[in-house]
């Protein structure tokens, strides 16, 4: 596989540093996930925004991948700026980038920042800025998750949801320009995601980057990842009018044959659990009693 960046590859990274960003810290930053205000929202802040007012911006200055403003406990708020870097340009220094790029937050904000960057490449040393004129010494490390760095099987362990993002990531690379692979391993993505039990809100995030990252040609494949995304966006009451509705029209076709109901009521209970949604919510939809949902759960 071509180390060459894609956009697109640039684009499912951003969105799910984005979209999971709590995730992401937690996975990434546990120590500054312990610090986060839980009463108060982080806030996103577009890139380009950020140095807007500088006449002297270079031309060339890249938007930032996601930049968040991030509450803390002790109310000294921070920010956070997350990279997601590929295989980057040998004559060019991810590192000096980020330092700079930390320079500029630091000047436009004036607030604690902390930088981490996801990186999918395989140079060595690439978290350490150092700089030297005539005693005058700066030397900066800052926080690199390397994708290479982590074991296959290490991400299929970890039952934390951001890891099942950073398996998704490495297992497109392993893929590569195989589709076979990316087929089969998008189908493993999917199932680990409806078999945990995930909130929706981390159900979106992992299979919207499985749609991205993975950009599948077989269409039923596709589609599977496509229905199991959009079922994760439908309102929950939305979903349990179309639940109820799809037993009423069952009814209507099967009058006066309470086994073909029960048995249509068996079926969407089954697809309910396995998407993750509450032994309450699977009772009120399908009308089952909680005895024979925790029987199906158990199963």
């Amino acid at each position: 596989m071509s180390d060459r960046p894609h956009k697109w590859r640039d684009v499912a990274w951003k969105e799910v540093l984005c979209d999971g960003a709590q995730s992401a810290i937690e996975y990434l930053m546990p120590d500054l996930a312990a610090d986060i205000d839980p009463g108060r929202e982080m806030a996103g802040i577009p890139g380009m925004e950020l140095f807007a007012d500088r006449a002297d911006t270079d031309k060339d200055m890249r938007e930032l991948d996601v930049f968040f403003n991030v509450p803390t406990r002790d109310g000294m708020d921070g920010n956070v700026a997350f990279f997601a870097e590929q295989q980057h340009d040998p004559n060019e220094s991810l590192a000096e980038k980020v330092f700079e790029t930390y320079l500029r937050l630091r000047d436009r904000w004036r607030m604690r920042t902390t930088c981490i960057v996801i990186y999918t490449g395989n140079s060595q040393n690439v978290n350490t800025y150092a700089e030297s004129c005539y005693g005058f010494d700066v030397s900066v490390k800052f926080r690199t998750y390397c994708l290479p760095d982590k074991s296959v099987d290490e991400l299929r362990a970890d039952r934390h949801p951001f890891a099942l993002v950073m398996l998704a990531g490495r297992l497109s690379q392993n893929a590569g320009d195989n589709p076979e692979q990316r087929e089969k391993y998008a189908a493993e993505i999917l199932e680990t995601t409806n078999e945990r039990g995930y909130d929706k809100e981390k159900k979106l995030f992992i299979l919207d980057f499985s749609r991205r990252i993975f950009r599948l040609k077989d269409p039923e494949m596709s589609e599977k990842l496509k229905e199991a995304y959009e079922m994760q966006t439908i309102p929950l009451r939305e979903y349990s009018q179309q639940v109820k509705l799809g037993i009423a029209r069952e009814e209507g076709r099967e009058e006066g044959r309470e086994e073909g109901r029960e048995k249509k009521a068996f079926e969407v209970a089954c697809t309910m659990l396995a998407e993750g949604l509450s032994t309450e919510l699977v009772i009120k939809c399908t009308g089952l009693d909680e005895k024979k949902i925790l029987a199906l759960r158990a199963n």
